[in-house]
């Protein structure tokens, strides 16, 4: 077992304090393909009702959620906004998710 020193601690426990809010943001599925979606791209409310399946006020209160998790920001485009990823980082993990896709529980093994 690596040496559990207070340094080791207080680094892990910061982690956690900064990834826990972003997992949050996540733990949705709409929340979760939102955010696979703006991946290296920014997307209107409109596009993302198309994406979702969802309407117009269900799409807006998970874009805020998503902004007050500081995963996303918009930019106003004539009379519009156009929301993406707030940090390009992010865009390399909604691709990372992406590519990570577990198989379903339901499904026979290949």
């Amino acid at each position: 077992m690596a040496d559990v020193t207070p340094q080791l601690v207080d680094e892990c426990r910061s982690l956690a304090d900064r990834w826990a809010p972003v997992l949050r943001g996540l733990a949705s599925t709409e929340r979760l393909l939102i955010v696979l979606w703006l991946a290296g791209t920014a997307s209107t409310v409109r596009d993302l009702e198309k994406v979702t399946g969802l309407r117009q006020s269900m799409v807006s209160y998970h874009l805020r959620a998503l902004r007050d998790a500081g995963l996303v920001t918009s930019t106003a485009v004539g009379r519009t906004n156009e929301y993406r990823l707030a940090d390009p980082e992010l865009d390399e993990l909604a691709r990372l998710l992406g590519n990570f896709c577990p198989p379903r529980q339901d499904s026979p093994p290949t």
